[in-house]
């Protein structure tokens, strides 16, 4: 047998079919330590890619974009506030509605992103998209960015309904276990919008991303599935009728989750 001194002088035996390498499968034959764990691996289960689907809710509905959603959100996110709602985009504004309809084709392209545009009416125009990007299915990990919301959906109860819808939507149907939100340091309603949604913040990527010319920081923030399990209910407590007088909200989404958490601390079970 082979031997090496350990790090207290005694010896540390590895025999010639090393254990660590090998393993004895149910069937009884002989798998390496790679296959090993590529099968406990497998057996924990993968995420699932996301892809094109409908979900609904009381105030917006969420959809696959299409290049004839282009002119909609043009008009919409191109008139009052343009420079301020492309501020903190890795592109825009455009100079006209076919540089627009460009970029969008080049995003129904894209195969590694799905694009989700939203709508306060069934059959209305597009007030925005977001985007789910940088999918890691086998790690169970997955990012929620690109969002864009044109001025009639922005600070509404439907802009908030939309974000529930896709949060759920990844942990719930998906199966992932880390949601990622980043964005610049200077995006101060960003990293206002991560904190009232309940991402934990994780620190600065410094000189993370070149944004237009600029070297920029990046914060990083995340939400893991078992605080999902949290938030969730936090979410849908704040979402519901009970919860509004004359369209205004009675508590706050940080209020209700903060009075979740509390009771769930106390909780002796």
């Amino acid at each position: 047998m082979d031997g090496i001194a350990g790090p207290t002088g005694t010896a540390v035996v590895w025999s010639k079919q090393r254990q660590a390498d090998t393993d004895i499968d149910a069937g009884g034959g002989r798998m390496t330590g790679q296959e090993t764990w590529k099968k406990l691996s497998h057996e924990a289960g993968s995420a699932s890619r996301p892809g094109a689907v409908r979900l609904a809710g009381s105030h917006v509905g969420l959809s696959p974009l299409r290049l004839e959603d282009a002119e909609g959100i043009f008009e919409l996110t191109h008139a009052s506030g343009r420079d301020e709602i492309w501020a903190e985009m890795k592109i825009g504004p455009f100079d006209g509605i076919e540089s627009f309809q460009a970029h969008v084709g080049e995003l129904l392209n894209d195969q590694s992103r799905t694009i989700l545009t939203l709508r306060t009416i069934a059959d209305g125009p597009p007030a925005g998209w977001l985007c789910l990007m940088e999918a890691r299915p086998a790690h169970r990990v997955i990012e929620l960015g690109y969002v864009l919301f044109a001025p009639p959906l922005q600070r509404t109860i439907a802009a908030s309904e939309a974000l529930f819808l896709i949060m759920r939507h990844i942990f719930d149907d998906l199966g992932y276990r880390r949601l990622e939100w980043t964005c610049t340091t200077d995006n101060a309603k960003s990293r206002r919008a991560a904190d009232r949604l309940g991402f934990a913040f994780e620190g600065i990527l410094r000189d993370g991303l070149v944004l237009k010319g600029r070297t920029r920081d990046i914060c990083m923030y995340s939400m893991l599935a078992r605080e999902w399990a949290l938030v969730g209910p936090a979410f849908r407590a704040w979402l519901s009728p009970d919860n509004f007088s004359e369209g205004r909200q009675i508590r706050s989404l940080l209020e209700i989750r903060g009075t979740s958490m509390h009771v769930a601390q106390s909780d002796p079970g």
